[in-house]
């Protein structure tokens, strides 16, 4: 066939100039290209050579500097001009398709013009960014001489009588327009910048982020196409293939994505809502309409993109049903649209270029509402913070609010609130895809496309009644999911007083119970899912498929419909799932804590005149009449009995845990020196009244009044019977600091302090790692296997065979259908088979999702009783190595995983990965040729989820990792609350978390971005995919006469096959991550369990052992661990039954060691400890501590009823709590509670002083009455008279019983009938003294 720019015909009349040069269409297609010769002739070598050096001084570390005024509108002009432009060579290739020759004319200018587009784009993206602006002079010309010539085509087709019925005039038209508008633009850069023509141009500065080396989160600053693309991401996910990623990779976040900035504006609209309402409450209306306000503009624009993605979605099925109908070639000079619209190959060539733009959109939309989700997230965290600093104690203490729910507030509230204005846009697009869906089945269908719609309406309440349901199993099961958090978290801080009373079943069966409540609620969100998601998404589809019956276009479109009902639900759940996170927030609009006036009168810096304070609003005062005066630049000390409201008033006593010598090293260097010398104003809170000489004035407390205030002078003379008492304390006091001569070194081995050895760096290092690489080569655990299992389900390849089986029907029925072969009686056979394909695909899809839901359900049940069953018969060493907040994220976050995220990604993974072979298979059926352009697709899928899952799982796990920090800072600041206003640290802590947001907001946007970098690449080879499959099924139906019901088919399931890949590869690489979680668990199941077993059995074993409380220590040496050194080294004594013994020492000289020695919590590695003629070693551990009973310093107390925290086994009537409790001196207050022994214990006993809490720990030993007690420095929070009384009650109570107390000092020998021992370096020392001497 002859080629030729202007045609080879004989009788051509192309090359003809009789009438004007200018009337010879095929030489003004020629002078259309002379501008884009130009073009890419003036600029090949600046392009392809160099650019030489920068105009401007101004050097930035990005070149991604963006500052010609009309960059966006160039770029979007630009994208319509090249898609114009595609528009025009289709309609000359398609013209000049019956010709004998080729006219070149008809599309070489356009290819031209197509070419000198991009080249006109990269040119001004290149001048931008190395600012160098007197090169535009080059597009300034190109601009000018394109406009001018397409007009000259435009004139001269108005002057032949072309009109708008003609496609390529309004091609010719729309490009004057495009070249004019850009023109327009280039002129306006010149002129607003004073650019090329003039001498002085006008001076930019670059944005402050992008001169700052550590900003390198560039989606905000990049262009159009790299926005669209994530294209500046490339570099970033090459590098991560080469290092693992780490704050430092990902560097700080732009100015205008930080917390402070978005907290700021997030205030203001708080600020403006109250201005505009300010009598009204500040309810949930203004908290939403304030979120709206600050963040409703991105969220618009999100929604915009979302709308123009789901209306190019309906470009697929039409085009598809176009090229069912219209296989045929058409090939005239001048066309009009609806004839270029039937060309088969041009609605391939325009759904290819509908998919790109659809699937950019959507991405787009995607990443701007969650980008703005973040940014709300890190500015209600900061708002909360905030919010904390600002609260009464009261809030804490009285328990309306704890730590745990503060947490539980930042950590998965405010998540869920950030991605609810992610799902927002489904709240009216779902609806707008399901009416235009409708509305065009309809056009398209007829009446047969309302039965369609008849199931949608009649589905859709039933569809909001599952989702409701489904919300309110969520919520359940979130509930019980705190709740048994809050019990793990108890158990674990507090378990070591659980080993040492043999509790550990007790918490054990009360967390099991929980979680069998939160599996039950899981159970049922199962099952809800199973039918929300599978049964009624099938029925829709399959349904409605059944039902129109006609056209492939009903295929597709139908697809959308139900995927947009199915959608439409997860809205639903969050809006239900967010009223207790609102609850939450309108909690803390109240109770802030109250500004306190200071008044400076005289010398003195503080004083109160007839206060009464109380914890709550309503509740009784804590404090009456009270009137102190606290003198400016002295000291002061606060003194009173346990209970008289010291802790309301300041806090509690800092010397009570420190020995005598270490609190009057402090007294003497730090408060008498240091900050007396410096005239600073101090107010001690102490016990110790040997230090009360030392006062310059003094305030005694008695039952929340001021007893008397003054100096001491002054309390000699007006109180003589006070005075008196305290200086018998004061003397007793003074002897046990005589009488202590014993120098040793402070080793840090009690389990308290050595917890402090662990850095907050080394509490917040992410020893995930360490556990999964220990346990990588492990071979599979039950989870794994059965998880394995799951996949390999039968039925799941059935349900698929029943889903391809139904939709090969439909192509048939389809392709009869057009080709009218069939009379109405004809389709009959294909009603039943696809109505009972339909059914039982129903059954099938509800079978395998409720079956996969529940097995998992089964594993993650059997998996956490075996960790929790584990960890709590773990060895104290393991707690005290381990850090506490590592072990509760196994139970919290991991458990998570495995409960809710494991079931679903592995269901969605095997179910894309099905549907993605399902649908390849099916296009390869349909045409044999896609097999060869699938090889290279494949191979481009395969490194891009390659390079995408190694930097996925180092995101993901960097944001996990971040977001840790940012939790323990907010528990931090609730537990440290006073501490952090009494040293005024608010501005240091603030600065802090506005660091730790920060850092966890950039690994989710860099974690964002990477996911929309994947999709937007799955999507583009997608839309390849349904190019090819279009192409090569046109091909054949033309030539080898393939049905039309089967090129439908094809393309149906190529237009899925961009949303399979994506699926499976995300879900490959969260599978990835979320295995992880499984890796960190089963390294905690490989924890050796203490040896509970002993070598006596029960009936070995008296059932009143110990009955007489006799003990023998013999050459006892015992450490922490096998390779630590001893903390005891060949200890001998022996304890006489009934007697009490005391042991002193120095703080480290193994003291408490030696308590714990008793209960076998530590390494008994020498000797043996007889007790009434048993080896306690030979005993069963749960035996040995239940028959002993310890008070540790450390006061514990658990959420509850006092009646359980004195008798957690329930073994005691009441009459025998009372008596505990009036042995603790504890009575009159238990009393005086609403409840009596049933009052509620908030969290950590928090509602209690320091010294009460002590005093009930006291009583719950005093309830156990064994032969044997032991106090470990059990009276260090308790004042002296307190501590008086309760010795007698010992002597009296336990007059019986063998009693060895540990004490910082030497003992107060009233107590004792026997000589104190003395211990140092962990050695027994030689008896002192008796205690009748």
């Amino acid at each position: 066939m002859a080629l030729a720019f202007c045609g080879d015909e004989g009788n051509s009349t192309a090359y003809n100039v009789d009438h004007g040069v200018l009337n010879n269409g095929c030489f003004v297609d020629a002078l259309n290209v002379v501008p884009h010769v130009f073009l890419l002739f003036i600029t090949f070598p600046i392009l392809f050579i160099g650019w030489g050096s920068q105009s401007s001084k101004v050097h930035i570390h990005h070149s991604t500097w963006l500052h010609f005024p009309g960059h966006n509108l160039r770029w979007i002009l630009t994208f319509i001009l090249l898609f114009v432009l595609v528009c025009e060579i289709a309609e000359g290739i398609v013209s000049d398709g019956v010709s004998e020759s080729r006219h070149l004319h008809l599309y070489m200018p356009a290819g031209m013009a197509f070419l000198a587009a991009i080249t006109s784009v990269v040119y001004y993206h290149n001048i931008e960014t190395s600012n160098f602006p007197k090169l535009l002079i080059a597009l300034l010309f190109y601009w000018t001489l394109a406009f001018i010539t397409k007009t000259i085509k435009f004139v001269k087709f108005c002057d032949n009588g072309v009109g708008f019925s003609q496609l390529r005039f309004c091609l010719t038209g729309l490009l004057v327009v495009l070249y004019g508008m850009l023109l327009a633009v280039e002129i306006n850069v010149i002129r607003v910048r004073r650019y090329v023509f003039f001498k002085t141009p006008k001076e930019v500065k670059p944005p402050e982020d992008l001169q700052d080396l550590g900003v390198r989160f560039l989606q905000p600053f990049v262009n159009l196409l790299s926005k669209g693309t994530y294209w500046w991401m490339n570099t970033f996910i090459k590098t991560a293939h080469k290092k693992p990623i780490d704050l430092k990779t990902i560097g700080k976040l732009p100015i205008a994505m930080r917390a402070l900035t978005n907290y700021i504006r997030l205030n203001e609209a708080f600020e403006a809502q109250k201005n505009k309402r300010p009598s009204s409450p500040q309810g949930s209306g203004s908290i939403w309409r304030a979120l709206c306000c600050a963040f409703g503009r991105p969220l618009l624009l999100s929604s915009t993109f979302r709308i123009l993605a789901d209306l190019l979605g309906f470009a697929g099925p039409l085009c598809i049903s176009g090229i069912v109908h219209n296989t045929k070639i058409l090939g005239v000079f001048f066309i009009s649209s609806q004839e270029f619209l039937s060309n088969a190959y041009v609605l391939a060539v325009l759904l290819f270029f509908a998919l790109l733009l659809q699937r950019t959109f959507l991405q787009a939309s995607y990443y701007v509402a969650i980008e703005t989700g973040i940014n709300l997230r890190g500015a209600i965290q900061t708002k909360i913070y905030n919010k904390i600093m600002q609260l009464s104690t009261s809030n804490m203490s009285m328990g309306e609010m704890t730590a745990g729910q503060i947490c539980n507030l930042v950590a998965i509230d405010t998540n869920q609130l950030m991605w609810f204005f992610f799902l927002c846009p489904n709240l009216w697009a779902m609806p707008v895809q399901i009416i235009v869906g409708v509305l065009l089945l309809y056009y398209l269908l007829g009446i047969s496309a309302l039965i369609g719609a008849a199931v949608i309406i009649v589905l859709a309440p039933v569809q909001y009644f599952v989702a409701t349901k489904l919300s309110q199993a969520q919520r359940s099961t979130l509930e019980y999911s705190n709740e048994r958090l809050k019990k793990t978290n108890e158990m674990l801080r507090g378990i070591k007083l659980l080993k040492l009373y043999a509790w550990e079943h007790i918490f054990h069966s009360s967390v099991e119970e929980t979680r069998q409540k939160e599996m039950t609620s899981l159970k049922s969100f199962a099952l809800y899912t199973s039918i929300s998601s599978k049964s009624f998404s099938f029925f829709i589809h399959y349904s409605q498929h059944a039902c129109l019956c006609l056209g492939c276009f009903a295929g597709a479109a139908t697809n959308y419909c139900y995927f947009c009902l199915s959608v439409f639900s997860q809205p639903l759940k969050v809006v239900n799932r967010k009223r207790p996170a609102r609850e939450d927030w309108n909690n803390y609009t109240s109770h802030t804590r109250r500004p306190i006036n200071i008044t400076e009168l005289d010398d003195f810096c503080v004083k109160i005149t007839n206060g009464f304070f109380t914890w709550t609003p309503e509740g009784p005062p804590a404090l009456s009449n009270i009137d102190i005066r606290i003198p400016q630049g002295q000291l002061t000390m606060i003194v009173g009995q346990v209970g008289c409201g010291k802790s309301s008033l300041l806090l509690d006593d800092p010397f009570s845990a420190l020995d005598i010598h270490l609190s009057d090293h402090l007294m003497q260097e730090g408060i008498l020196k240091m900050l007396r010398e410096d005239k600073r104003t101090v107010v001690l809170v102490t016990h110790k009244l040997q230090y009360l000489p030392h006062a310059d004035w003094i305030i005694a407390m008695k039952d929340g009044y001021i007893q008397r205030e003054g100096t001491l002078k002054d309390i000699q003379k007006s109180e003589t019977e006070l005075f008196e008492h305290w200086k018998t304390l004061m003397n007793r006091q003074d002897q046990e600091l005589e009488k202590t001569t014993i120098e040793t070194k402070t080793v840090l081995e009690r389990t308290n302090l050595r917890r402090t050895m662990y850095s907050r760096e080394a509490l917040l290092k992410d020893d995930e790692e360490d556990e999964e690489e220990a346990t990588e080569s492990d071979d599979e655990d039950n989870l794994s296997s059965v998880l394995h299992q799951r996949a390999k389900m039968p039925w799941r390849l059935l349900k698929h065979t029943v889903m391809v089986a139904i939709d090969y029907c439909l192509a048939r029925w389809t392709s009869d259908a057009i080709s009218e072969k069939m009379e109405k009686e004809g389709f009959t056979p294909y009603i039943f088979s696809v109505l009972i394909l339909c059914c039982l695909g129903i059954v099938l899809c509800l079978v395998t999702s409720i079956a996969v839901e529940w097995t998992g359900l089964k594993v993650t049940k059997k998996l956490h009783a075996s960790l929790l069953n584990k960890i709590i018969l773990a060895p104290m060493r393991f707690f005290e190595t381990t850090p506490l907040g590592s072990i509760l994220n196994r139970f919290s976050a991991d458990c998570n995983t495995i409960d809710q995220h494991i079931p679903a990604t592995l269901e969605c993974l095997s179910r894309s990965t099905l549907l993605c072979v399902s649908a390849l298979a099916v296009i390869s059926y349909v045409t044999p040729m896609f097999l060869i352009a699938l090889v290279p697709l494949a191979i481009m899928c395969y490194f891009i989820q390659k390079y995408f899952r190694v930097a996925s799982r180092d995101l993901q796990q960097l944001d996990d990792s971040t977001q840790l920090p940012l939790l323990s800072h907010f528990s931090e600041t609730v537990e440290g609350l006073t501490t952090i206003r009494a040293f005024r640290y608010e501005a240091k802590f603030r600065q802090k978390l506005l660091e730790y947001t920060d850092s966890n907001n950039i690994a989710s946007l860099f974690l964002t971005a990477a996911n929309r970098w994947l999709e937007v690449r799955m999507e583009y080879i997608g839309a390849c995919v349904v190019l090819i499959a279009a192409v090569t099924s046109i091909t054949n139906c033309l030539y080898s006469k393939l049905s039309s019901g089967l090129v439908g088919l094809g393309l149906t399931y190529a237009l899925m096959v961009s949303n399979y890949l994506n699926w499976m590869v995300r879900n490959l690489a969260d599978m990835e991550i979320q295995l992880g979680a499984v890796k960190r668990i089963h390294g905690l199941l490989k924890t050796e369990a203490e040896n509970y077993e002993g070598l006596l059995s029960s009936s070995q074993i008296p059932q009143n052992w110990p009955d007489r409380g006799e003990i023998q220590i013999q050459n006892l040496s015992v450490r922490y661990d096998s390779n630590l050194k001893p903390v005891l080294k060949h200890v001998n004594a022996h304890i006489s039954p009934g007697q009490k013994i005391g042991i002193c020492g120095r703080t480290g000289s193994g003291k408490s060691s030696f308590s714990l020695a008793f209960f076998r919590m530590v390494d008994t590695f020498e000797g043996r400890i007889i007790i009434d003629g048993i080896d306690i070693a030979k005993l069963p551990l749960q035996t040995l501590r239940s028959r002993l009973s310890i008070i540790l310093q450390d006061p514990i107390l658990f959420s509850g009823t006092i009646r359980f925290n004195l008798d957690p086994e329930k073994k005691c009537t009441d009459s025998m709590l009372w008596e505990a409790l009036e042995i603790a001196q504890l009575k009159h207050v238990v009393k005086a509670l609403p409840g009596g022994l049933d009052a509620i214990v908030t969290e950590g006993g928090e509602n209690f002083s320091q010294g009460q809490r002590q005093l009930f720990c006291l009583a719950r030993a005093f309830v156990r009455k064994t032969s044997i007690f032991i106090m470990d420095e059990a009276t260090a929070s308790i004042d002296m008279a307190t501590e008086n009384i309760l010795q007698k009650v010992v002597m009296t109570a336990f007059a019986d019983r063998t009693v060895v107390t540990i004490a910082v000092s030497t003992v107060p020998t009233q107590m004792y009938n026997t000589k104190p021992d003395l211990l140092s370096h962990g050695t027994r020392h030689a008896v002192i003294r008796k205690a009748n001497e």
